[in-house]
C-alpha cells in the first residue's frame, strides 16, 4: 500500500500513526516538499498526484487544509479555494482514493473564502473520512457535510517521560499554540477575578501568531496581579516535561474544539484537566477531568476549587489520566487505520474495474496510447497552470492590460511559427531514423535562433508601432521589442525541442519540463505583480525561457554522442526539403489561433479582447486533446500503418473530447466567474460556441497528421490555407456584431474546414497502403 500524505505537520501524531502503518507494510511519502517554497510546492501538487498514480499509488491521505492557503491573506482566499477544488477534481480524475482525517470540523483560522463550502466539497470528494470521535461526525453533519463513509479511530496518546505526581500547590498550566478559539483570554480574565485568599499561579506557554491577541494577553496578564507568567514562544520539546512536572492542573479553556492534542498530551504526562463542558471532549476520562460550564464565572469557581484540592485528589485524577492513554495504544490505532484503508481499496476491486485496469495496462504498452496519455497529462497540467496564470492576471490587472497581453502572446505564437521554419515537423519525421540525431537537433535550434530570430526582430521593429496597441509598448520601447523577440526565439526553439522529445518517446521528460516552466511562470507573476505591465510580460516569459532550456537538456541527454559527426549545415540542407514543404502549411495552420485575437483587439478594443482571450484560452484547452494525439499519430505513422493508427487516434480523441466539451458547456459561467463577474457576463456564450467548435477542429488536426505523415504536402498546405482563410474571413466579418457573433463565425469556419478535409483525405491516397520504409532504419527504442 502506497500512501501520499498532505501535508506534513510538526504534530507528532502523523509519525506515530505512520510508524505503525509502515510496520504493516505501507509505503508513506509526504507531498509538498519538492522545494523550499510553500507556494511553489502547492502549485506542484498536481504533478505529485500524477507521479504518485503513475508509480502505483492509489491512496491520498489529507489531514489539514491550511497547506492550501496562498500568500496575500483575504485577497487570495477565493483563488486558494479554486485551486483546492482543482486538486480534489484531479485526484478524482486520476482515480486516487482520498482519505481525510477530520481533526476539526472547520479550520480554526480562515483558509478559504467560504470554509463551510470547501469543507462540504472535501467531504463529498472523500472516499473515507476518519474521525477521532462520534461528536466530530455530528459536527460535520451539522454544517451539511455528513460523510457517506466514515470510521472512528481515536487519537492516540503522545509518548511522555515519567513525571512526579501533582502536588497541591495551586499551580496551573496552559500549554500549546495560542489562538483565539482556545480561550486563553477567558482564562486570564478568570485569574484576575480569583479571590485574594486563593493561592494560585498560571503559566501560559506557546507560540502566538496573532500580534493583536498577544498584546491583549499581555494586558490581561498584567491585570491578574503577578499571578500569570506568559511565554508566548514556541516551547522546545526538551522543556515540555519540566513544564508539566511543575504544574498541578492543566487548563484548556477552549471556546470550540473538535480534537485536542493538547488534552491528550497533558493526560500522557499524568496531569488532571480543567476543561469546558463541550460534547467534543466527552470521550476524555471523566475521573481525570474537572468540567465547568464554559463561562468565565464558572471557570473562576472551578479554579478556586482545584486550587484548594488536596494532593490525594489530584493524584487520583492523575492515575485516571495515565490509565486512559495506556488503554488506546498506537498499535491498536495503527491496526484499525490499516484495516479501514485496506477495506477502502478492496471495495473498489470490482470485476468490471479489474477488467478495465487490465485493459488499461495493455493499452499502456502501446506506444500511441502511452504517448497520447502522457501528452494529455502534460496538457492537463498546462491547462491547470494556464488557468491559474490567467486567473491571477485577470484579478490583478485591468481588462485592458490583460487584453494587451493576449494580443502579444498571440503575436508571439504567430511569429514563433514563422521563425520555426517548419523544423518541428522535420524533427518528428526524421529524428527516429537520422544517423546524426544530435547534429540534426543542433542545426534545427541554430537555424531557428539565427534565421527565425532575425526575421522576428525585423518584423517587430518595422511593424511593431502599427500593431493594435503596439505603439506605446512595442514601437516605443526597445527593451520590450527585445523581450518579445527573445520569447519568439524561445517559443520556436522550444517547439523543435518538444518535437524531438515526442519523436524519441520521451513524453515523460516533456511533461516534467513543462510543469517546471508553468510553475515558474505563476510564481513569477505573484512576485512581479507590483511592477505592473512589465512584470506581467516578464512573468509570462520566465516559463517560456526556462521550459526551452530544460527541453534542450532533456533531449540532449537522450541522444547518442557517437553519431555526432556530421556538419550542421549539410544535415539541415539534407532535411530541409521536407521542412520547406510543410512550412507554409504550418504557418497557415497557426494563423487562426494567433490572428483572430489580434482581429478582436483591432475591431473591438482591448477590454473585449480580455474577455475573448479568457474564453479562447479555456476553449483552447480542449484542442490540446486532438493536437497531442495528432502529434503522436504522426510520429507513430513513421513506424506502422497509418490507417490503424488513425482509427485508434479517432477513438481516443473523441472518447476524451466529448465529455470535456459537455463539461465546458455546462460549467462555462462558473469557469469564467473565477476571472471576475465581468468575464462571466460578457463571454459565456462565446466560450460555449468555441467549445462546440473543438468537435470540428479535432477532425482537422487528425486530417493534417495523416496528410503530412504520407508526404501529401500540397494537400496539407491547401487544408491549412483553406482553414485560415475561412476562419479569418468569417470572424472578421462577424466580429463587428459582437464577441458571440465572432465565435459563431469560428464554429462555421471549423465545420466547413472539416468537411473539406475529409474530402481531401479521401481523394489523396489509400490509407490502407503502408508507406515505403526509409533506407537504413535506426529504431529510436535503442537510444
Amino acid at each position: 500500500m502506497r500512501i501520499l500524505v498532505i501535508p506534513r505537520d510538526a504534530n507528532p501524531y502523523q509519525e506515530l500513526l505512520y510508524g505503525e502503518l509502515r510496520r504493516r507494510g505501507a509505503v508513506v511519502r509526504y507531498a509538498g516538499e519538492l522545494t523550499p517554497s510553500h507556494t511553489l510546492n502547492l502549485l506542484l501538487l498536481p504533478w505529485e498526484l500524477l507521479r504518485h498514480r503513475i508509480t502505483g499509488g492509489r491512496l491520498v491521505h489529507l489531514h489539514w487544509v491550511f497547506a492550501f492557503a496562498l500568500p496575500g491573506g483575504p485577497r487570495t482566499r477565493r483563488l486558494a479555494q479554486t485551486w483546492f477544488a482543482l486538486v480534489l477534481f484531479l485526484s478524482r480524475a486520476l482515480r486516487l482514493r482520498l482519505v481525510w482525517t477530520a481533526h476539526n470540523v472547520l479550520p480554526h483560522s480562515p483558509v478559504f473564502a467560504d470554509d463551510v463550502a470547501a469543507r462540504r466539497l472535501l467531504v463529498r470528494r472523500s472516499d473515507l473520512v476518519i474521525a477521532h470521535s462520534r461528536s466530530a461526525l455530528e459536527g460535520l453533519a451539522s454544517i451539511g457535510a455528513g460523510p457517506a463513509r466514515a470510521v472512528v479511530v481515536p487519537h492516540g496518546p503522545y509518548p511522555a517521560p515519567p513525571v512526579p505526581p501533582p502536588r497541591a500547590r495551586g499551580r496551573f498550566l496552559f500549554l500549546g499554540a495560542v489562538a483565539e478559539y482556545k480561550g486563553v483570554e477567558d482564562l486570564l480574565a478568570a485569574f484576575a477575578r480569583l479571590p485574594g485568599d486563593v493561592t494560585a499561579s498560571l503559566v501560559v506557554a506557546g507560540s502566538c501568531a496573532d500580534p493583536a491577541l498577544a498584546a491583549r494577553l499581555r494586558e490581561a496578564a498584567a491585570a491578574a496581579g503577578g499571578r500569570v507568567t506568559l511565554r508566548l514562544e514556541r516551547i522546545p520539546d526538551a522543556e515540555l516535561a519540566d513544564l508539566y512536572a511543575a504544574a498541578d492542573v492543566v487548563v484548556l479553556p477552549f471556546r470550540r474544539i473538535t480534537t485536542s492534542g493538547s488534552a491528550l498530551l497533558a493526560l500522557s504526562h499524568g496531569r488532571p484537566l480543567l476543561v469546558p463542558d463541550l460534547p467534543e471532549l466527552a470521550e476524555l476520562p471523566a475521573a481525570a477531568l474537572r468540567h465547568y460550564d464554559g463561562s468565565v464565572p464558572g471557570l473562576v469557581r472551578a479554579l478556586t476549587e482545584l486550587a484548594g484540592a488536596d494532593e490525594a485528589t489530584l493524584t487520583t485524577m492523575a492515575r485516571a489520566a495515565l490509565a486512559h492513554v495506556r488503554g488506546d495504544g498506537w498499535e491498536k490505532i495503527g491496526e484499525s487505520t490499516m484495516r479501514a484503508l485496506s477495506g477502502l481499496l478492496a471495495a473498489g476491486r470490482s470485476p468490471l474495474r479489474e477488467g478495465l485496469r487490465r485493459r488499461l495496462r495493455r493499452l499502456s504498452q502501446d506506444a500511441l496510447y502511452r504517448g497520447s496519455v502522457l501528452l494529455l497529462a502534460n496538457t492537463a497540467a498546462l491547462a491547470a497552470f494556464g488557468f491559474l496564470f490567467w486567473t491571477l492576471a485577470a484579478r490583478s490587472y485591468p481588462p485592458a492590460s490583460v487584453g494587451w497581453l493576449a494580443g502579444v502572446t498571440a503575436g508571439v505564437n504567430l511569429l514563433a511559427t514563422v521563425a520555426s521554419l517548419g523544423l518541428p515537423n522535420t524533427v518528428i519525421r526524421h529524428l527516429p531514423r537520422a544517423p546524426e540525431p544530435r547534429t540534426l537537433i543542433r542545426a534545427a535550434v541554430a537555424a531557428v535562433a539565427v534565421i527565425g530570430g532575425t526575421l522576428a526582430l525585423a518584423v517587430l521593429l518595422v511593424l511593431g508601432p502599427l500593431l493594435p496597441g503596439g505603439g506605446p509598448h512595442l514601437g516605443g520601447d526597445l527593451r520590450a521589442v527585445l523581450l518579445v523577440a527573445l520569447l519568439v526565439v524561445c517559443t520556436a526553439a522550444g517547439g523543435a525541442l518538444d518535437a524531438g522529445l515526442i519523436a524519441t518517446r520521451a513524453t515523460g521528460a516533456l511533461l516534467a519540463k513543462n510543469l517546471v516552466g508553468s510553475v515558474s511562470k505563476v510564481v513569477a507573476l505573484l512576485v512581479l505583480t507590483p511592477f505592473g505591465l512589465p512584470g506581467l510580460m516578464v512573468a509570462y516569459g520566465t516559463g517560456t525561457v526556462l521550459a526551452a532550456l530544460l527541453g534542450g537538456i532533456a533531449l540532449t541527454r537522450r541522444l547518442p554522442r557517437a553519431d555526432d559527426r556530421g556538419s550542421r549545415r549539410q544535415t539541415l540542407r539534407r532535411h530541409l526539403s521536407f521542412s520547406r514543404g510543410s512550412y507554409l502549411g504550418t504557418v497557415f495552420g497557426i494563423l487562426p489561433s494567433t490572428v483572430v485575437p489580434l482581429q478582436v483587439l483591432a475591431i473591438s478594443g482591448s477590454r473585449q479582447t480580455a474577455w475573448f482571450a479568457v474564453a479562447f484560452q479555456l476553449a483552447g484547452f480542449l484542442n490540446f486533446i486532438p493536437s497531442t494525439a495528432a502529434q503522436v499519430t504522426f510520429a507513430e505513422a513513421q513506424r506502422g500503418a497509418l490507417r490503424r493508427q488513425l482509427l485508434k487516434a479517432i477513438k481516443a480523441v473523441y472518447g476524451m473530447l466529448l465529455p470535456a466539451v459537455l463539461v465546458m458547456l455546462v460549467a462555462a459561467p462558473w469557469l469564467l466567474r473565477v476571472f471576475g463577474d465581468g468575464y462571466a457576463e460578457s463571454a459565456t456564450a462565446c466560450l460555449r460556441l468555441l467549445a462546440l467548435a473543438a468537435l470540428f477542429s479535432a477532425g482537422t488536426y487528425l486530417v493534417d497528421a495523416a496528410l503530412i505523415a504520407r508526404d501529401r504536402t500540397g494537400a496539407y498546405i491547401l487544408m491549412n490555407g483553406v482553414n485560415a482563410a475561412l476562419v479569418l474571413t468569417c470572424c472578421g466579418l462577424m466580429l463587428p456584431a459582437g464577441l458571440t457573433a465572432g465565435a459563431l463565425g469560428w464554429v462555421i469556419a471549423q465545420a466547413v474546414s472539416l468537411v473539406i478535409g475529409v474530402v481531401v483525405l479521401a481523394t489523396s491516397f489509400d490509407l490502407r497502403r503502408p508507406r515505403r520504409a526509409a533506407p537504413s532504419p535506426r529504431p529510436l527504442e535503442r537510444l
